[in-house]
């Protein structure tokens, strides 16, 4: 049985790299398939390719958590079937990523320039919404004292009960903020890489607002997000140097993250936290799991059991949580019964009494509604997300501050619910649109000065501009 998954795999790894690379060549930067792609590969492909070679996994006793599906055991015929599904679900989302990705370069994208100066100010905009975000929440929480001790995900759910719309209302602009200035921090380092000048100072500052972010909110994704982007741009222009730097530097990210996450329940304790051995425990014999949460590789283990479960232990959802793009925005005061999110909903299943949520990955939710059908969910959704990216690709220069906010959203969408993202996209364009941020940041004909001048340090100018770089 192990040898037949094996070799499944090896189909499945080579496959993705030829479409990934396919993808690459049509793409002129970070773009929504591109994301969709690399998000089913962090956190669809990676978990899979670590159960394989592991024959499985058991997340450890110290996790606190013992419920049946936090154990997979390949060797079991029983998970032959979720197996199945995965690698055909994804192999029909390869082959759909393949038929459906034309060359997506903007119409000017030749006389594009995007200005340096005006993404600067696009950040630093984000910047200052992020810093009124941040004193809002700690003063709602009760002073930094309070919120120095509050738990991260329950501090949440304290104030949506006790300030109800608003604080939803407070909390969407707030992600969009934060999803916005991920993709436009990505879209910087990006074109730094292509055109091989990296602003220091300034990056150094992105870099601090995002750890900042990180210990306010107390989630990591953000900076997974930026790091993926980061990564994928370095591949998209040839930076081999950088690439194998990450690589080397992987390790101990994979450390940090997972350091992070045994302490962020209460930001008073880090200082005894790092005394007390927490970090030096992860060193010491983790690395499995370590990269098993890096990766959430949990989710791919819930998806397995979610293959198996929905249908004969619980029911089909038929739809429902999909539908919630349309009933998401009605106020419980006037759709009371209105179904929470996939996330919620996994989690009321799976981790009874608990109050959390449960990512199972794009294709949980749709084998949850739909059964062994869901394998189809993907493909459909890449065909969908290749008629987007061509979308962007036609308007002003590629518009490519959406396009790059796009591809983190595009992550997301592979490791969580459909809903949730399509209005997190829905509402990052609208802020887009609001605060006129995409106007003048790229100009579709040159300077006359370009002409006939060096260029300006003002500008992003296309990639046969280069200057040294030891990165290389």
């Amino acid at each position: 049985m192990m040898f037949f998954y094996l070799c499944l795999l090896a189909v499945l790894l080579a496959t993705y790299w030829s479409v990934l690379n396919r993808v690459k060549r049509n793409s002129a930067g970070l773009t929504p398939l591109l994301g969709w792609l690399i998000g089913l590969g962090f956190f669809l492909i990676v978990p899979l390719v670590i159960l394989t070679l592991n024959g499985g996994y058991e997340m450890p006793a110290s996790e606190g958590i013992t419920e049946a599906w936090t154990k997979v055991n390949l060797a079991n015929p029983i998970f032959f079937r979720p197996y199945l599904v995965i690698w055909l679900s994804t192999m029909l989302t390869c082959v759909a990523a393949m038929v459906s990705s034309g060359a997506a370069v903007a119409k000017d994208a030749e006389t594009c320039v995007i200005s340096l100066r005006k993404l600067e100010r696009v950040i630093l905009v984000t910047m200052a919404l992020s810093v009124v975000d941040w004193v809002v929440l700690i003063w709602l929480v009760g002073g930094v004292a309070q919120f120095l001790v509050s738990h991260w995900y329950l501090r949440g759910e304290v104030l949506a009960e006790r300030f109800g719309s608003s604080f939803t209302l407070y909390t969407r602009t707030s992600l969009a903020n934060q999803l916005l200035f991920t993709g436009a921090a990505a879209l910087y380092s990006g074109l730094a890489l292509r055109d091989r000048s990296t602003r220091w100072g300034f990056t150094a500052l992105m870099s601090l607002f995002l750890i900042l972010e990180m210990i306010v909110s107390g989630n990591r994704i953000f900076i997974a997000f930026y790091l993926l982007a980061f990564a994928a741009s370095g591949w998209l222009y040839g930076r081999r140097k950088l690439i194998a730097l990450l690589m080397v530097g992987s390790p101990l990210l994979i450390l940090l993250f997972s350091a992070w996450g045994a302490v962020r329940h209460d930001l008073s304790k880090v200082p005894e936290a790092v005394d007390g051995g927490v970090i030096e425990l992860d060193v010491s014999g983790q690395a499995l799991s370590n990269l098993m949460h890096v990766t959430e590789g949990g989710a791919v283990m819930l998806l397995m059991h979610i293959v198996n479960d929905f249908g004969n232990k619980f029911d089909y959802l038929y739809g429902s949580t999909y539908g919630r793009v349309f009933t998401f925005w009605l106020p419980r005061s006037i759709y009371p019964s209105r179904p929470v999110d996939f996330t919620n909903q996994a989690a009321i299943l799976y981790l009874p009494g608990e109050t959390t949520s449960l990512c199972s990955t794009a294709l949980g939710e749709a084998c949850a509604n739909f059964g062994v059908v869901g394998i189809m969910a993907l493909p459909l959704f890449t065909w969908v997300v290749a008629c987007y990216t061509k979308y962007l690709a036609g308007g002003p220069g590629g518009r490519p501050l959406l396009s790059a906010v796009s591809f983190v959203v595009l992550i997301w969408f592979a490791r969580c619910t459909f809903a949730e993202n399509v209005i997190n996209l829905i509402e990052v364009a609208l802020l887009i649109w609001a605060l006129k941020l995409e106007k003048g940041l790229c100009t579709t004909e040159a300077p006359v000065w370009l002409q006939s001048a060096t260029p300006n340090a003002d500008l992003f100018l296309p990639s046969s501009f280069e200057s040294p770089d030891p990165l290389g």
